[in-house]
């Protein structure tokens, strides 16, 4: 829909059938004469996993009509055959070493069957996921050093402006130690600060991600996640707690290692030379 020189795309969805109707579906037999067949079938209900790969490619039917309709039999036992099986695992089972168990039992060497988890299906989609999230880990680090610098270069300008505050602390006794612990204390107190609000307002964004997808959509009337194009209907988000903390960590330790130049250099200063031109 075009509004003046803006465009706004409104997306819906849009059933070719619905539950009762007839559809003519058409797929080859797996005999020794590969040819089409034919049948029809009735529409029972929908279904949708929310991920476009599944919903554009799978259909359910009744097992045993698609073996007759496809003379999928064992030739030898008359037996009823599969071309693939599924096997779905609880969410804390290790992928790889079911695996490798079914692939101990069932070797391909004798039986000539292919077993993969899902790692091993999506291969590549995981390999560039990956490397997606390997720059974006790069990009937070330069981010945090850049943040870094100018901690560093505000605690240089501190040292300047206080030169003669300095001056007066170490002539009334106070040593390098204490005069460099402020300096580190003050670098310390700004990273707790600036990563623990900087945490709590990410976990707030990644939790309304989609919310705040939609209101920027509205804002520039352009679609920021387009189901039509990734694989999922909403923006999958999943907060991991370890590198949350990791992160924090990182981002405190840049702060009070940006501090330690300024510290030392503060905690240098002679008390005759910071005030000789006071």
């Amino acid at each position: 829909i075009f509004d003046g020189q803006r465009a706004q795309v409104h997306i819906r969805d849009h059933f070719f059938c619905q539950p009762g109707d007839d559809v003519q579906i058409q797929f080859p037999n797996s005999g020794q004469e590969v040819k089409a067949i034919f049948e029809s079938f009735t529409v029972v209900d929908l279904y949708e996993s929310k991920m476009s790969e599944y919903d554009s490619t799978f259909a359910f039917l009744p097992l045993s009509t698609l073996q007759e309709m496809r003379n999928m039999f064992h030739p030898e036992t008359g037996s009823r055959t599969v071309s693939s099986l599924q096997v779905r695992l609880s969410p804390t089972a290790d992928l790889q070493t079911v695996r490798d168990r079914l692939r101990a039992h069932v070797p391909v060497e004798t039986f000539g069957y292919s077993i993969q988890s899902w790692r091993d299906m999506q291969g590549p989609l995981l390999a560039a996921v990956q490397m997606e999230t390997t720059i974006l880990n790069i990009l937070l680090f330069l981010i945090n050093a850049v943040a870094g610098f100018g901690i560093l270069a505000t605690f240089f300008m501190i040292v300047v402006e206080k030169t003669r505050d300095i001056g007066v602390l170490k002539s009334l006794g106070a040593p390098s130690r204490g005069v460099m612990s402020i300096f580190l204390s003050y670098g310390f107190s700004l990273g707790i600060v600036g990563s623990g609000v900087g945490m709590v307002l990410g976990l707030i964004f990644v939790n309304y991600l989609n919310e705040i997808a939609g209101f920027v959509e509205i804002l520039t009337g352009q679609e920021v996640f387009d189901p039509t194009i990734y694989y999922f209907e909403t923006i999958p988000t999943i907060t991991n707690p370890l590198t949350v903390v990791w992160v924090t960590i990182g981002a405190v330790s840049i702060a009070v290692l940006a501090s330690i130049l300024p510290a030392i250099r503060a905690a240098r200063l002679h008390p005759v030379e910071a005030l000789r031109y006071e």
